[in-house]
């Protein structure tokens, strides 16, 4: 019976064609995933994108939302301005983030907090005619 692992000594020409394949499979996995000193955390590894500030679309994508979402609110969302350039920074996207995170505790506070607070009338003025 045949082990399944050829000893440490053994060469490539000591294994079957199994032993092979299956090596095959764990170099390519490990080229995926970017080497084996990226898997044990030897080497620190590069991001391959080095930008500062990233667009619309992008900060969309990571946020996981339609870029429409964004565009609409901007004037409420922390963003930076080039010119007519909306940008994001990490921060921006972590604050987005956080702006809207939901706590189930929260919610039964806030409807405490609506009721005691007194009926306000609206700053917007009607048409008369």
């Amino acid at each position: 019976m045949m082990s399944a692992v050829a000893p440490a000594n053994a060469g490539l020409a000591a294994l079957g064609s199994t032993e092979l394949q299956g090596l095959a499979a764990v170099v390519n996995l490990l080229a995926q995933a970017g080497g084996l000193d990226a898997l044990l955390g030897n080497r620190q590894s590069e991001p391959g994108d080095k930008r500062l500030h990233i667009g619309y679309s992008e900060a969309a994508e990571r946020l996981n939302i339609p870029e429409k979402w964004l565009r609409e609110r901007i004037s409420t969302l922390p963003h930076r301005k080039f010119g007519k350039f909306v940008q994001f920074a990490e921060e921006d996207l972590r604050a987005i983030s956080d702006m809207h995170f939901v706590s189930p505790g929260m919610a039964a506070e806030k409807e405490r907090e609506s009721a005691l607070m007194s009926l306000q009338p609206s700053k917007r003025s009607r048409k008369r005619f």
